[in-house]
């Protein structure tokens, strides 16, 4: 019989593959060839195997979203109960966490393995997360636990989200080769899955403060926190540690290069410059929220709640997201909702009546969020298979550093006399919000375009492959390229 053309392109582009992708094939040797994305066409589909990549998966986002939905609680927290210093707070865990993304997360995950560098950057949440414990029971000490606790913990996030992400890739590459599918509809599968178990249980952290206030004090919230932190830390130990897969190349990767794999990759991939105002723009507009919104606009009690409905709306958006095959829309839509986070704000400056309007921010931010979490970190493992620490790696670098300005400016951008947009905070001090919000909605519009660009790129940089491989069959045959 013939073969096919999808069949004559695999034997000439990867002539591997077809031991690799045996029904008994080992998981480490499907890593070997997890960018490939066509198979024999008389292979059947592993569905068993599939579906305990899958569980093992899932496994794994139970145990980082609690631990995570941890920290995001007590960061959601920060400026409300500690104030000034929960904003700083906030900027040293973002720009930490962001020099981590640039200087050593990438040289840890390729080098420990994924899982182990994940368990890594869980633990050193657990210190971030404690020290809410600390600076709530020892006053004086409260700044220098802040601060410490964030340093260290903006540190373990570079490391988490890394890997996370390395993870993510290797175990969609598994997923789809298990089911002979496309990687690109594993990992739009995989990201809904982690997305609505990292937002659902993310709700559930932040919903516990508000639904212990009544009963215990703030020192007691804090400490569950702590616990469940460290107790989803020590249940790592149960999931699978895929074989580290530096492509074949570890020895020739020098150090250098490991630790700064995601500059070198903003540097020398035109597309990774024009993704950064997706991640800029959840940076910007999550900071505003966190900072100015839950710590000046809202009452402290009601922070809990708003919150945990941003994260419900994140949670279910992502499941139904996952299920769309054209990622541009949606991300294109996340932008959109980033901007109406602040542009309320600009339309209405004085206080809003009634929870409709307040509701309908945070369902924006959900919104948003769930585009973040799941479509735009499965276009990231599409766009950039090669280099999946070096890429995750760049959401971090890009994500966090908005954060980390986000949080600075809140407390930065001061004013003299009290106007429409001069506002007192809570502190006496007065600020200028205006800049921030127009810096939010400035930076989701030049998202989109940013993004069309770097779409536009990628559909470019397909057709040249396919071409190329065209070329490779044509002389097969004793064609003249």
């Amino acid at each position: 019989n013939e073969p096919t053309e999808r069949t004559r392109r695999l034997s000439m582009s990867h002539p591997e593959d077809k031991d690799a992708t045996m029904p008994n094939s080992t998981e480490s040797e499907v890593l070997m060839s997890d960018n490939r994305d066509v198979v024999e066409d008389d292979d059947e589909p592993n569905e068993q195997a599939a579906f305990s990549t899958l569980t093992n998966f899932v496994l794994l986002a139970v145990l980082f979203s609690a631990n995570h939905g941890c920290t995001v609680s007590c960061l959601s927290l920060a400026t409300s109960r500690l104030g000034e210093i929960g904003a700083w707070q906030s900027g040293t865990l973002y720009l930490t966490y962001t020099g981590s993304a640039v200087l050593g997360a990438t040289y840890v995950t390729k080098e420990f393995g994924a899982r182990n560098a994940i368990a890594l950057g869980m633990g050193l949440y657990c210190i971030y997360v404690g020290c809410f414990l600390v600076a709530t029971a020892v006053p004086d000490i409260a700044k220098i636990a802040a601060i410490t606790g964030a340093g260290i913990g903006g540190i373990g996030a570079g490391f988490l989200w890394t890997a996370q992400g390395s993870y993510f890739a290797k175990a969609s590459a598994i997923h789809a080769r298990h089911l002979r599918q496309d990687v690109s509809v594993s990992t739009s599968y995989l990201a809904g899955y982690f997305a609505f178990i990292y937002l659902l249980e993310e709700m559930l952290m932040r919903l516990l403060s508000s639904a212990l206030l009544a009963y215990v004090n703030w020192l007691a919230i804090f400490a569950v926190y702590t616990i469940v932190a460290i107790v989803s830390t020590m249940g790592m130990v149960f999931v699978q540690n895929y074989p580290c897969d530096d492509s074949g190349n570890s020895s020739d990767q020098g150090i250098f290069y490991k630790v700064t794999a995601a500059a070198y990759l903003l540097l020398r991939d035109p597309k990774m410059k024009y993704m950064a105002g997706l991640n800029a723009a959840f940076g910007f507009a999550g900071a505003f929220l966190n900072s100015y919104v839950n710590g000046e606009v809202l009452e402290s009690k009601y922070v809990g709640l708003l919150t945990a409905w941003s994260s419900f709306v994140a949670g279910t958006m992502s499941l139904a997201m996952s299920r769309q095959s054209r990622k541009g829309p949606v991300l294109i839509a996340g932008a959109i909702n980033f901007f109406m986070v602040a542009f309320p704000f600009i339309v209405h400056p004085g206080p809003f009546r009634g929870i409709l309007p307040i509701l309908m921010i945070y369902t924006s931010a959900g919104v948003g969020r769930a585009t973040f979490e799941s479509t735009l970190k499965a276009t990231f493992a599409d766009y950039f298979p090669q280099e999946k620490e070096g890429a995750f790696g760049n959401i971090i670098l890009q994500n966090g550093l908005s954060s980390a300005i986000g949080y600075v400016l809140t407390f930065r951008l001061l004013c003299s006399s009290k106007s429409t947009y001069c506002v007192e905070f809570r502190d006496g001090t007065l600020h200028n919000v205006l800049s921030f919000e127009l810096l939010v909605c400035i930076t989701a519009v030049l998202a989109i375009l940013g993004y069309l660009r770097a779409a536009s790129l990628f559909k470019a940089e397909r057709e040249n492959n396919t071409i190329g491989e065209g070329d490779l069959l044509e002389n097969e045959h004793g064609v003249a390229a």
